[in-house]
């Protein structure tokens, strides 16, 4: 009787620890992308594919990055899902980033 329980609280805690680096890792990605997007010469397709890069290279499924840079900030929001073994509508994941654009004088 107990050894199902622990095999549920062994598989719940490794699919937290697998959310839980998707989750870093689309915070990683949009990071990259807005470090990028707030030097002026950085274009927002190059921000967007390197922040593709930063996801799947932590293994992150299904990603999409959209970047705007306005005139005195940008803006990054990359999606993707967390490849998870059960899922209970907890593996589709948003990051946001945000940052002041630098200015040439």
């Amino acid at each position: 009787m107990l050894w199902p329980v622990v095999m549920l609280v062994v598989l719940g805690t490794v699919q937290l620890g697998v959310w839980w680096h998707a989750r870093l890792t689309l915070g990683a990605a949009a990071a990259t992308a807005v470090d990028m997007l707030s030097v002026e010469s950085a274009s927002v397709a190059s921000a967007e594919s390197a922040a593709l890069r930063v996801a799947a290279a932590g293994g992150v499924e299904a990603v999409t990055v959209s970047a705007r840079r306005g005139p005195r900030q940008v803006d990054v929001v990359v999606r993707g899902t967390a490849p998870l073994v059960i899922d209970l509508g907890l593996s589709r994941l948003e990051v946001t980033a945000s940052a002041p654009r630098e200015v040439a004088r």
